[in-house]
Protein backbone atom coordinates (compact mmCIF):
# COMPACT_ATOMS: atom_id res chain seq x y z
CA UNK A 1 0.00 0.00 0.00
CA UNK A 2 1.75 3.64 -0.64
CA UNK A 3 2.03 5.64 1.64
CA UNK A 4 0.70 9.67 1.34
CA UNK A 5 4.16 10.68 0.79
CA UNK A 6 4.61 8.73 -1.99
CA UNK A 7 1.21 9.65 -4.21
CA UNK A 8 1.63 11.89 -6.88
CA UNK A 9 1.17 15.64 -6.40
CA UNK A 10 -2.38 16.26 -8.21
CA UNK A 11 -3.65 13.08 -6.12
CA UNK A 12 -2.15 14.37 -2.74
CA UNK A 13 -3.53 17.62 -2.71
CA UNK A 14 -7.13 15.89 -3.76
CA UNK A 15 -7.13 13.50 -0.57
CA UNK A 16 -5.73 16.73 1.12
CA UNK A 17 -8.78 18.93 0.09
CA UNK A 18 -11.39 16.36 0.70
CA UNK A 19 -10.20 15.59 4.08
CA UNK A 20 -10.24 19.40 4.43
CA UNK A 21 -13.82 19.40 3.57
CA UNK A 22 -14.87 16.22 6.46
CA UNK A 23 -12.86 17.66 8.77
CA UNK A 24 -12.40 21.61 8.85
CA UNK A 25 -10.36 22.82 11.20
CA UNK A 26 -10.73 25.19 14.28
CA UNK A 27 -9.95 28.23 14.15
CA UNK A 28 -7.41 29.34 17.20
CA UNK A 29 -8.19 33.13 17.08
CA UNK A 30 -12.19 33.48 16.52
CA UNK A 31 -13.44 29.49 17.38
CA UNK A 32 -14.48 29.54 13.85
CA UNK A 33 -14.55 25.99 11.75
CA UNK A 34 -12.65 26.89 8.34
CA UNK A 35 -11.30 25.21 5.58
CA UNK A 36 -7.59 25.96 5.06
CA UNK A 37 -6.35 26.43 1.64
CA UNK A 38 -3.61 23.76 0.92
CA UNK A 39 -1.60 26.13 -2.31
CA UNK A 40 -0.72 28.58 0.37
CA UNK A 41 2.67 29.93 -0.71
CA UNK A 42 5.64 28.93 1.68
CA UNK A 43 6.79 30.62 4.54
CA UNK A 44 8.77 33.60 4.09
CA UNK A 45 10.08 37.01 6.25
CA UNK A 46 7.97 39.43 6.64
CA UNK A 47 4.51 37.84 5.66
CA UNK A 48 5.26 34.24 6.65
CA UNK A 49 2.55 33.93 9.39
CA UNK A 50 -0.14 33.63 7.07
CA UNK A 51 1.63 30.69 5.27
CA UNK A 52 2.67 29.38 8.47
CA UNK A 53 -0.49 29.65 10.55
CA UNK A 54 -3.27 28.55 7.67
CA UNK A 55 -4.12 25.34 9.38
CA UNK A 56 -4.69 26.57 12.15
CA UNK A 57 -6.31 30.19 11.74
CA UNK A 58 -9.04 31.30 9.27
CA UNK A 59 -7.83 33.91 6.63
CA UNK A 60 -9.33 36.67 8.52
CA UNK A 61 -7.94 35.74 11.42
CA UNK A 62 -4.59 35.14 9.78
CA UNK A 63 -4.52 38.70 7.97
CA UNK A 64 -4.32 40.29 11.97
CA UNK A 65 -1.07 39.12 12.15
CA UNK A 66 1.30 42.35 12.23
CA UNK A 67 4.50 41.93 11.03
CA UNK A 68 7.49 44.09 13.15
CA UNK A 69 8.69 47.06 10.96
CA UNK A 70 10.95 49.89 10.58
CA UNK A 71 11.13 52.63 12.48
CA UNK A 72 11.90 50.67 15.31
CA UNK A 73 14.65 50.81 18.08
CA UNK A 74 17.77 50.34 16.28
CA UNK A 75 18.70 47.98 19.70
CA UNK A 76 15.81 46.56 21.84
CA UNK A 77 13.49 46.23 18.48
CA UNK A 78 10.93 48.62 20.01
CA UNK A 79 8.58 49.17 16.98
CA UNK A 80 7.74 53.47 17.20
CA UNK A 81 4.37 54.39 17.10
CA UNK A 82 5.14 56.95 14.31
CA UNK A 83 5.48 55.12 11.09
CA UNK A 84 7.88 57.71 9.61
CA UNK A 85 11.75 58.32 9.81
CA UNK A 86 14.62 55.93 10.06
CA UNK A 87 15.84 53.03 13.11
CA UNK A 88 17.21 54.88 15.92
CA UNK A 89 17.70 54.35 19.71
CA UNK A 90 14.98 55.07 21.78
CA UNK A 91 14.84 56.63 25.33
CA UNK A 92 15.17 54.01 27.11
CA UNK A 93 17.92 52.36 25.52
CA UNK A 94 19.58 55.43 25.62
CA UNK A 95 19.58 55.61 29.06
CA UNK A 96 20.22 52.12 30.02
CA UNK A 97 21.35 50.05 27.46
CA UNK A 98 21.52 46.92 29.19
CA UNK A 99 23.80 43.70 28.25
CA UNK A 100 22.45 42.27 25.05
CA UNK A 101 23.44 44.01 21.83
CA UNK A 102 20.47 43.86 19.58
CA UNK A 103 17.10 42.61 19.93
CA UNK A 104 14.66 41.52 16.71
CA UNK A 105 10.93 40.07 16.67
CA UNK A 106 8.87 38.74 13.87
CA UNK A 107 5.41 40.01 14.59
CA UNK A 108 3.66 42.49 17.12
CA UNK A 109 2.47 40.53 19.89
CA UNK A 110 -1.45 40.71 19.26
CA UNK A 111 -4.00 38.96 17.93
CA UNK A 112 -3.46 35.47 15.76
CA UNK A 113 0.60 35.73 17.10
CA UNK A 114 -0.25 36.25 20.69
CA UNK A 115 -3.31 33.92 20.04
CA UNK A 116 -0.77 31.37 18.52
CA UNK A 117 1.60 32.15 21.78
CA UNK A 118 -1.01 31.32 24.21
CA UNK A 119 -2.08 28.59 22.86
CA UNK A 120 1.38 26.75 22.69
CA UNK A 121 2.19 27.70 26.18
CA UNK A 122 -0.75 27.62 28.24
CA UNK A 123 -2.83 25.12 25.96
CA UNK A 124 -0.05 22.44 25.49
CA UNK A 125 -0.39 22.87 21.81
CA UNK A 126 2.98 21.96 20.96
CA UNK A 127 2.15 20.90 17.26
CA UNK A 128 2.37 24.82 16.64
CA UNK A 129 6.03 24.57 17.70
CA UNK A 130 7.15 23.42 14.19
CA UNK A 131 4.99 26.62 12.27
CA UNK A 132 6.35 28.87 14.78
CA UNK A 133 9.12 27.77 14.77
CA UNK A 134 9.69 27.83 10.66
CA UNK A 135 8.75 31.39 11.22
CA UNK A 136 11.08 32.36 13.81
CA UNK A 137 14.33 30.84 11.40
CA UNK A 138 12.75 33.15 8.36
CA UNK A 139 13.38 35.82 11.08
CA UNK A 140 17.03 34.78 11.91
CA UNK A 141 18.23 35.20 8.48
CA UNK A 142 16.42 38.13 7.64
CA UNK A 143 18.27 39.74 10.33
CA UNK A 144 21.16 37.74 11.24
CA UNK A 145 23.61 36.41 8.05
CA UNK A 146 26.64 33.86 7.95
CA UNK A 147 29.16 34.07 10.52
CA UNK A 148 27.33 35.96 13.04
CA UNK A 149 26.29 33.72 15.21
CA UNK A 150 28.05 31.00 17.36
CA UNK A 151 25.20 29.37 19.65
CA UNK A 152 21.45 29.80 19.70
CA UNK A 153 20.24 29.51 23.70
CA UNK A 154 16.80 29.49 24.53
CA UNK A 155 16.17 31.05 27.40
CA UNK A 156 15.14 28.62 30.31
CA UNK A 157 12.55 27.96 32.46
CA UNK A 158 12.78 27.40 36.36
CA UNK A 159 12.49 23.46 37.38
CA UNK A 160 9.19 24.26 39.05
CA UNK A 161 7.84 25.66 36.05
CA UNK A 162 9.01 23.14 33.26
CA UNK A 163 7.61 20.14 35.65
CA UNK A 164 4.19 22.25 35.11
CA UNK A 165 4.55 22.63 31.89
CA UNK A 166 6.03 20.27 30.47
CA UNK A 167 8.25 21.54 27.68
CA UNK A 168 9.90 25.23 27.28
CA UNK A 169 8.66 26.51 24.37
CA UNK A 170 11.52 28.75 23.73
CA UNK A 171 13.61 25.58 22.98
CA UNK A 172 10.57 23.95 20.90
CA UNK A 173 10.67 26.83 18.52
CA UNK A 174 14.31 26.23 17.88
CA UNK A 175 14.99 22.59 18.51
CA UNK A 176 14.74 21.58 14.09
CA UNK A 177 16.20 24.67 12.73
CA UNK A 178 18.30 23.75 10.17
CA UNK A 179 21.62 25.76 11.18
CA UNK A 180 25.03 25.26 9.80
CA UNK A 181 27.41 23.06 11.67
CA UNK A 182 29.43 26.22 13.06
CA UNK A 183 26.00 27.00 15.08
CA UNK A 184 25.24 25.36 18.07
CA UNK A 185 21.75 24.63 19.72
CA UNK A 186 22.69 24.63 23.58
CA UNK A 187 19.44 23.56 25.40
CA UNK A 188 21.14 24.24 29.08
CA UNK A 189 23.53 27.13 28.05
CA UNK A 190 21.12 28.91 31.00
CA UNK A 191 19.85 27.78 34.12
CA UNK A 192 17.25 29.70 36.01
CA UNK A 193 18.58 29.39 39.50
CA UNK A 194 15.46 30.94 41.38
CA UNK A 195 11.67 30.76 40.61
CA UNK A 196 10.63 34.09 40.02
CA UNK A 197 7.11 35.32 39.93
CA UNK A 198 4.81 36.09 36.44
CA UNK A 199 6.45 39.25 34.82
CA UNK A 200 3.05 39.59 33.56
CA UNK A 201 1.64 43.11 34.75
CA UNK A 202 4.46 44.27 36.27
CA UNK A 203 6.23 47.49 35.19
CA UNK A 204 9.63 47.80 33.48
CA UNK A 205 11.37 48.65 36.94
CA UNK A 206 9.69 45.67 38.99
CA UNK A 207 10.51 43.30 36.19
CA UNK A 208 13.90 44.09 36.54
CA UNK A 209 13.91 43.73 40.21
CA UNK A 210 12.26 40.42 40.04
CA UNK A 211 13.95 38.88 37.42
CA UNK A 212 17.15 39.69 39.36
CA UNK A 213 20.03 37.48 39.14
CA UNK A 214 17.29 34.60 38.36
CA UNK A 215 20.08 33.25 35.57
CA UNK A 216 23.47 31.47 35.65
CA UNK A 217 25.26 29.84 33.05
CA UNK A 218 25.01 25.95 33.52
CA UNK A 219 28.76 25.59 32.84
CA UNK A 220 31.60 27.95 33.43
CA UNK A 221 33.11 28.78 30.33
CA UNK A 222 31.04 27.37 27.52
CA UNK A 223 29.92 30.71 26.30
CA UNK A 224 33.08 32.76 26.28
CA UNK A 225 34.13 34.19 23.24
CA UNK A 226 31.41 33.39 21.77
CA UNK A 227 28.38 35.05 19.90
CA UNK A 228 25.10 34.20 21.22
CA UNK A 229 21.60 34.33 20.26
CA UNK A 230 18.55 34.08 23.02
CA UNK A 231 15.68 32.86 21.98
CA UNK A 232 11.94 33.50 23.66
CA UNK A 233 8.45 33.60 22.66
CA UNK A 234 7.84 37.33 23.41
CA UNK A 235 10.16 40.36 24.61
CA UNK A 236 8.44 42.97 26.89
CA UNK A 237 10.70 45.35 28.37
CA UNK A 238 13.71 43.41 28.18
CA UNK A 239 14.11 42.91 31.26
CA UNK A 240 14.59 38.76 31.27
CA UNK A 241 16.81 39.30 28.35
CA UNK A 242 19.06 41.94 29.62
CA UNK A 243 18.99 39.13 32.70
CA UNK A 244 20.14 36.49 30.81
CA UNK A 245 22.01 38.06 28.49
CA UNK A 246 24.68 40.15 32.14
CA UNK A 247 25.00 36.08 33.20
CA UNK A 248 26.51 35.64 29.83
CA UNK A 249 28.70 38.44 29.62
CA UNK A 250 29.78 37.62 33.11
CA UNK A 251 30.77 34.56 31.41
CA UNK A 252 32.77 36.10 28.77
CA UNK A 253 30.37 35.59 25.64
CA UNK A 254 31.78 38.06 22.87
CA UNK A 255 28.15 39.53 22.43
CA UNK A 256 24.48 38.61 23.26
CA UNK A 257 21.38 39.05 20.66
CA UNK A 258 17.90 37.98 21.15
CA UNK A 259 15.30 37.09 18.81
CA UNK A 260 11.71 36.54 19.45
CA UNK A 261 8.32 35.40 17.82
CA UNK A 262 6.81 38.68 19.01
CA UNK A 263 7.67 42.44 20.42
CA UNK A 264 5.23 44.00 22.66
CA UNK A 265 4.11 47.11 22.10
Amino acid sequence: MLSRTMLPDALQRLLNSMADALFPAKCLGCGRLFQHDPGTPPAGHPNGFSAAMAAHFCPPCRDTWVAVASPLCSRCGLVFKSREGEDHLCGRCLDRPGAFTRARAAGIYANALQSAIHALKFKSQVSLAGPLGALLFDTFRHHWTDGDIDVVAPVPLHRHRFRRRGFNQAYLLVRRWALPDAILVVRDLLVRTRATAPQTGLDRKQRRINIRNAFSVSRPGQSTGKRVLLVDDVLTTGATADACAAALIRDGARRVDVLTLARAL
